[in-house]
Order: structure tokens, then sequence, then C-alpha cells
């Protein structure tokens, strides 16, 4: 790798990935769309391993990653990144104690931590691969990880369909090695992963790909492991594969592992990763897979790259939605419009500095629209439930349920008490946003053209004085109603809203 120096610290960044069993940094500078890793750190943490049956995180486990996060927020400030972002796989999308261990681990590490969902973390690992090897053409790309196993096919780097299946090295470890490696528990894990994989399979049956890439540290070990049963180690074979199997299966056929360097903690999880890969093999009709070492952290990397450009995963995002709901792109944008407006007029008062919030806040206005295609009677819970449980590509999982709790308090009765707790934002700040949101929506209810500078929202702690030009109320009666009958609902909630036409 490339030597850090003084004239490029102030180009790098840094992505994290906070995997099931392994955390991964690497630090790197983007030139032109092309990745320079100038330095990586890996740390076996052993995060699944730390999760019980009801899917507690043990508090050792969490320990240990905290010690691990320090040592690496160490390095960070060491090469003074300032931008690094942070993502969390499928350990801590199962935890129930999550939030526990990330306030722990955000005061370890310096940095917020997203959780992303499998389909998110698929995308991101294919988009480090197609990137990383500059595929133009059709690609397939499997990543079997600690606790899941994401699956992409893609064409480019646009994904056509990618997926995420519940198991893992570790996870089936667990389940069906650990009394010994035989022939039993080899068909029983294979069987399992078939059937995870039987809903699944017939998309890729059909597709005949150019390139299919095995990637991150399963994969690897497996690329090693095939030494000993085959003089070719560039690519995985079915038969080579199933020759390995019969290998791991004789006495101390495991620990043969360490003559090829495997150590002896990937040895032990390496039959699961085995079975996966042999099941996944047979499932989507591969006759070989090659190596790609580079994977999710390289994927969030290119994406941090792309943030800021023109074709913006998110702005595909929200296109892709309002084309498939057919959402009325003129009422959302006069919605986003309005505001943005109240944001700018109450920001001072109400302290909404997060530009990440407002973001989010637009965004809910964009795509508020989406569940009127399912039914127009409370279609704000449609678009609530589409928001919180599609696979919405550049969301993590705090900001796809803030999407969703803004929408579904957009109309008739607000419940406050049901506020579900989000990171990323606190109950006081998110009640805010509901309410500039309501209003907005209310004054946009006639679906007629609006000109908002014919409107002044102050604040003053729970009370909303909303001032509007007499101009704006041609012709508007009903507005009006809905506006007073807003301030009631508010009244019950204990906040005040008043209007005045000036």
């Amino acid at each position: 790798m490339t030597s850090l120096n003084a004239d490029t610290q102030s180009e790098l960044i840094a992505a994290l990935d906070l995997g099931s069993n392994s955390f991964h940094l690497i630090i790197a500078r983007l030139n032109a769309g092309k990745l320079e890793p100038l330095h990586k750190v890996k740390h076996r943490v052993r995060l699944r391993a730390g999760l019980n049956k009801a899917n507690e995180l043990s508090y050792e486990a969490m320990l240990r990653a905290a010690s691990s996060l320090k040592e690496m927020s160490a390095t960070i400030k060491t090469h003074q990144i300032k931008k690094c972002r942070v993502v969390a796989t499928h350990t801590l999308r199962e935890a129930v104690n999550r939030n526990a261990f990330l306030s722990l681990a955000e005061y370890s590490l310096g940095f917020p931590i997203e959780i992303i969902s499998g389909s998110e973390e698929a995308r991101l690992i294919y988009q480090g691969v197609v990137r990383s090897e500059e595929i133009k053409d059709s690609c397939l790309v499997v990543d079997i990880g600690g606790g899941s196993t994401e699956i992409v096919l893609g064409e480019g780097t646009d994904t056509q369909y990618r997926d995420s299946k519940n198991m893992g090295c570790i996870s089936f470890t667990e389940r069906y090695f650990s009394k010994g490696v035989n022939q039993k528990s080899f068909k029983r894990a294979e069987v399992s992963a078939l059937q995870k994989l039987e809903q699944c399979s017939h998309h890729f049956r059909t597709s005949h790909p150019n390139k299919v890439f095995a990637t991150s540290g399963t994969a690897k070990a497996l690329f090693k492991a095939i030494g000993l049963v085959s003089e070719t180690t560039d690519h995985l074979e079915l038969n080579t594969l199933l020759k390995l199997q019969h290998l791991l299966c004789q006495i101390d056929g495991v620990s043969k592992l360490s003559l090829v360097g495997i150590d002896e903690a990937r040895a032990m999880v390496l039959p699961a990763g085995l079975a996966i890969m042999i099941a996944l093999m047979k499932s989507l009709n591969l006759t070989a897979l090659t190596f790609c070492s580079a994977a999710l952290r390289e994927g969030v990397l290119f994406e941090m790259e792309q943030q800021n450009k023109q074709g913006d995963t998110r702005l595909r995002t929200r296109q892709h939605l309002q084309r498939l709901y057919n959402v009325d792109r003129r009422q959302a944008q006069q919605i986003a419009e309005t505001c943005e407006l109240f944001w700018h007029q109450t920001s001072k008062s109400w302290s909404l500095t997060s530009t990440k919030l407002k973001t989010l806040l637009l965004e809910a206005a964009y795509l508020y629209e989406v569940g009127q295609q399912i039914n127009v009677t409370d279609f704000q819970q449609h678009s609530a439930y589409i928001l919180a449980n599609s696979d919405l590509a550049g969301y993590n999982q705090d900001e796809q349920l803030l999407l969703s709790t803004i929408v579904i308090g957009a109309r008739k009765r607000f419940r406050r008490r049901r506020l579900p707790d989000i990171r990323i934002i606190s109950h006081k700040m998110l009640t805010r946003l509901i309410r500039l949101f309501r209003l907005a929506v209310i004054l946009n209810n006639s679906r007629q053209p609006l000109v908002i500078d014919l409107l002044s929202l102050q604040v003053d702690g729970r009370e909303m004085m909303l001032s509007i030009d007499k101009q704006f109320f041609l012709e508007q009666d009903v507005t009006m109603a809905d506006l007073n009958k807003e301030s009631s609902v508010m009244a019950n909630l204990g906040y005040t809203l008043s209007c005045q036409i000036v």
C-alpha cells in the first residue's frame, strides 16, 4: 500500500465495516473515480459470538468491540481523517440491545454508526467489486459473511437483483458444526442453505453473467484452502469444493488448513462457509468464481465520492419510487419547498441545524404520496409502510424509519406518545419536524400553485404563529378550515398553532 504523507492527508477519507466476525478499516484517496488504498486495519472482534439465543449482545462482546474501536479511532486521528463513514451489518441488525452497544461504540470511535439493511449491504458490496474491477458488463457477486450472505446481480454499476440471506459461517458453525465436522453436518448445512436460496434462485438461473466474483474473508480462505486439493487456486469450481469437503471430513482434516496459511479462528468456521458456497454454486448454477479483494468497505468509499454528484444514489431511489407509484411530482415539489421555507424560518428558534435532518424532511415530502396508488383513504399509512420496509438504496435503517415516521404523522391524528425511538433524532426534534411537515401538507391540500413568499412562520417553544398574506386566501376557505382543525389537534397535545391574515 502507498505510504501516507502530509501532502495527501487533506484528501483522505475512511470507511469502517463492523462485520459479524471482523471490523475492517480502510483509509484511502479517491482520485477521478480511482480508489487508492493507503492504510488498512483488521480486528477479529467476533461480535456474532456474543449474541445469545434471545439476540442479546453480551457485555463482553461490547467491550471487545469498544476496545477495537478505540484503536481504530486513534488511527483515524493520527491521519487527520475528517470524513469517515461507519456501517454495521447483520449482527447489529439482529441485536435487540443494539442501541446500548451503539452508544458505547460511538463514544469509543468518535463517529456515528449506521446500521444498514441486508439489501443495502449487498448493493454496497457490489459497488465495491464492480468499481474496483472496472466492470462494464453483467456481473454476479456473492459474499459469505459471519451472519449473512449477500448475492447481487447487475450490469455495470447498476444492480438488477440483490438479496441478503440469513446464513453465515459463524451462525452455521454454531448450528451445524458445533459437534464436529463430518458428512452429516455438511449435508444438513448445505440443505439448509439450499432452502434459504430456494425463493431467489430463479432470478439467477436464466442469467449468464460475464463475471462472477466471490469476496470477503470466507471466500479468501476458500481460495487458499483449495490449494490442499488442487493445483489451480485462481478460481473456485464445484468439483474442487467437493474434494475440499471430503478432506475436511477426515480425521484432522480441519487442522490441515494451517498448511496453506489459514489460522485456527478462520479454520473453525470455514466448513460452514464451504457448505454455503457449495449450496450457492448448486442453486445458482455457477460453474466458477473468481476472488475479488474489494468488498463492503470499498463500496462505502465509492458511495462517499458519489454523494454530491448528480447521479446520487438517493436521488435515483426517489425518482424510482416516484415513477413506480405514479407520484404527482409537482405536488411533491411544492410540499418540499414549503417544508424548506418553514425550516429556514424556524431554524434559529428551534435549533434546526442538521443538514442531514433537513434533507430527510425534504425527502419525506417528495415521497409522501407513494401510498396513494394502494388506497387513497389513509394513504399516509401505506406510504409509511413502503418507506419503512422497501429496499431504499442510499438509506440506512434509522433514516428509513425517520422518513416513515414523518409521513405517517402528516395527517389526521398525531400520536405523539407512539413515536418510535430513532437514534439520529430526539423525540423533541422529531415532533418539531412533524409539526412543520403537517403544516406544509395542509397548505398544499388544494393542489393549487402556491406562492410561498406569502407565508411566514415564527415559533417559540411549543407555539407556532403562521402569518399569511391576504392574497393567499382568495377562494381558499377550505384551507383556513383545515388550519383551524389543526390548531385544535395541536391544542389537545399541549401545543399552540395560531394563524393571522396580514
